[in-house]
């Protein structure tokens, strides 16, 4: 089982050197082949697959212009050439857009495929030396890669991806559904009590901040020192957002993921609804976000996280009766159920809730598999594979 942790790291000078050269080095190979790749395709029909670049990379590093790319690591270069391979596979497959070329004014990554190791409390990179780095746990287990970033307030991080032995456990807990919204970022129904979780906004929180540095930062003339440093405070401002929303996400999807063994939740269309007049709204929450940390950590932990069809009309069933109110529109917050032998009350997030949490049942009920699960008193089978509908 593969295990990821991402520690800050604390180079020094020189070593700040060294990773800047092998950033250089890392992103020249994939402006180069890319501009390559493109021109031979646009003379004969045909791109160059990483063998290709791989050989022609060996000659050019040969040459006496380019000698300066043997101060990388040839894994790290080959690590590059292979990531624009998969770049264009993904685009041939409509799964990314084009390959585009990478800038050092912008984050900037590069991946050691192997020779890493821990010393003590401190990362060990090839022609770089020991790095001093914050871990938060001890890793057990061989390490397969390690991928150092840098941001752009210049702030340095090493991804490390390590093998972890042993398969986890069989989570015990309970099934909830949540509701994603605006109003409460989660409704959660578990099957007995609900609970609402209200947004924080991070956006918004710190608007002006950012409305005054950016103000800062037009006025400054382009190519300046003086504008360099505005951009590097607008950054700043930029990075405060990202990382109070990813704390508080991490922190929730803890949580819930600690409190339950399965989640059903709804598959939105975040990119259409990043499309309305809400967009600003919907990116602040970070529907996308919560859902990947709620899955990732619920499958370490040997639970479940299901996501049911955006279809499935949540918020318009009466999850007492079962009859669908059409008429039901965003505005309306409650309502009650027209079934003249129900007329149960309902809130609109909860009552979505409640019926997420039963068409997950469903699923897993009407699953056929080995994997068994005892949540909340229900005995449902699942499948080793998916269950996203």
């Amino acid at each position: 089982m593969l295990n990821v942790l991402k520690v800050r790291i604390y180079p020094n000078k020189e070593q700040e050197a060294a990773l800047v050269k092998n950033f250089g080095c890392v992103r020249f190979v994939w402006n180069h082949y890319l501009n390559k790749t493109n021109t031979q395709y646009q003379e004969t029909g045909k791109g160059l697959s990483y063998c290709d670049m791989a050989k022609d990379l060996t000659q050019l590093k040969k040459l006496s212009n380019y000698d300066w790319l043997a101060e990388a690591t040839a894994a790290t270069l080959q690590q590059s050439l292979k990531k624009l391979e998969s770049a264009f596979k993904n685009f041939f497959s409509h799964r990314a857009k084009f390959p585009k070329f990478k800038s050092k004014h912008h984050k900037q990554s590069i991946r050691y495929p192997e020779s890493c190791s821990i010393k003590g409390d401190s990362l060990k990179l090839p022609k770089v030396g020991i790095v001093k780095a914050k871990l938060t746990r001890p890793i057990e287990g061989k390490i397969k890669s390690v991928t150092v970033s840098k941001t752009s307030t210049e702030k340095y991080f090493a991804s490390i991806l390590f093998e972890q032995s042993g398969l986890p456990a069989l989570k015990q807990g309970k099934i909830s559904g949540i509701d994603l919204g605006l109003n409460s970022l989660v409704t959660v129904f578990d099957g007995k009590t609900g609970c609402k979780v209200d947004p924080i906004k991070p956006t918004r929180k710190y608007a002006k901040r950012l409305k005054r540095r950016q103000q800062a930062l037009s006025r400054k003339k382009k190519g300046s020192n003086n504008r360099r440093k505005a951009i590097k405070s607008v950054a700043k401002v930029h990075e405060k957002i990202s990382n109070t929303r990813q704390d508080f996400l991490h922190k929730l999807s803890r949580k819930l993921c600690d409190d339950n063994q399965v989640i059903v939740a709804e598959n939105l269309n975040i990119k259409g609804l990043a499309r309305t007049k809400l967009a600003k709204s919907i990116h602040d929450a970070g529907f996308g976000m919560l859902l990947n940390f709620m899955g990732y950590k619920l499958d370490r932990e040997g639970g479940k996280l299901i996501e049911v069809d955006r279809y499935f009309p949540s918020s318009k069933l009466c999850s007492n009766c079962g009859v669908k109110n059409t008429s039901l529109n965003l505005s309306i917050r409650d309502w009650i159920c027209s079934n003249s032998s129900c007329n149960a009350y309902h809130d609109r997030d909860e009552n979505a809730a409640r019926n997420l949490r039963a068409e997950g049942i469903r699923i897993l009920s009407n699953t056929v598999g080995h994997t068994e699960f005892q949540a909340c008193g229900e005995t449902v089978r699942l499948v080793s594979a998916s269950t996203k509908q």
